[in-house]
């Protein structure tokens, strides 16, 4: 009876593992030879050399498992009481389109995702620079060592309230599952390429798409830029809210959370944000950043 049930998992679990596995050696690839061809933005140790890589891979491994269930949860939960499905209607809700955005043509649908889901994370990652949620986003601002394996480093529930909400939230207004996994490669491209460790700020581009240097400012101490920049990918979102930060001729250096007592150990780390603080880190604001 229990091997009923893991075998399920099992097989879900190895098949997210192969699918992400692949991608993971492309990227060590190109960021291997991006540290010998191209200027970083700051010096230091190659990415396979950085402090806190094994913890790094744990996260780039497990947490798209972890986020897949809790999408499907998320799905689950929110045709049912949103929507009035009956559990046993699901399979025919999902596959014959739904939603508002269920009208677009496919390329439509991609263009509204890449833009609301933008949008959406924009405003969950301010929320997660507050006093009440920073301590779950902290895991992300530890590394002091930034680059491109820290992408993925994200306390479970920081995840599931960001861009997994987000997905969930489209696939709920009627966006095609197929676009996500159309999008996928740019999107975990795109996370990998604004933390790696390169000096591009993308010239007038800066505007248009999120680069290291834009996004390396956003790591920085709060008085130094820490409270701006939270677009994943559209600067545009920090331009008109009033967060954009590119100061001209300087780079980004300098990461970390103010918090001698920050954990080391994935267990201590994921426990974190349930500790009672010791001191309020600076990157924890009262309120949100003023627009």
């Amino acid at each position: 009876m229990i091997r009923d049930y893991l075998l399920p998992v099992a097989a879900n679990v190895g098949g997210t593992i192969l699918h992400i596995l692949p991608a993971t050696l492309a990227l060590a690839v190109v960021f291997t030879v991006l540290h010998w061809v191209a200027e970083p933005c700051n010096k230091g140790v190659p990415w396979w050399r950085k402090p806190g890589l094994v913890i790094d891979f744990i996260f780039m491994f497990g947490l798209p498992i972890l986020g897949g269930w809790a999408r499907v949860f998320l799905l689950i939960f929110g045709a049912v009481v949103v929507y009035r499905i009956a559990p046993q209607q699901l399979d025919a809700f999902f596959s014959a389109g739904h939603g508002p955005l269920a009208q677009l043509p496919f390329w439509g649908q991609v263009v509204a995702f890449l833009i609301l889901a933008d949008l959406m994370m924009y405003w969950t990652h301010r929320l997660f620079h507050g006093a009440s949620l920073w301590r779950y986003h902290a895991i992300h601002h530890a590394p002091e060592h930034l680059d491109w394996t820290s992408a993925t480093r994200f306390h479970p529930i920081n995840i599931i309230f960001h861009s997994v909400l987000a997905d969930a939230v489209l696939l709920l207004l009627g966006i095609s599952p197929e676009v996500l996994v159309y999008l996928s490669p740019f999107n975990v491209a795109m996370s990998a390429f604004v933390h790696a460790n390169l000096d591009w700020t993308l010239g007038p581009f800066r505007y248009v798409i999120a680069g290291p240097v834009f996004h390396r400012w956003h790591h920085t101490d709060p008085e130094r830029g820490g409270d701006k920049n939270f677009a994943p990918t559209f600067p545009v979102f920090d331009l008109i809210f009033g967060t954009f930060h590119m100061p001209k001729g300087e780079l980004p250096d300098g990461y970390g959370v103010d918090d001698a007592a920050f954990p080391e150990g994935l267990g201590a780390q994921l426990l974190y944000p349930f500790r009672k603080p010791r001191d309020a880190a600076p990157h924890a604001p009262e309120a949100l950043p003023a627009s």
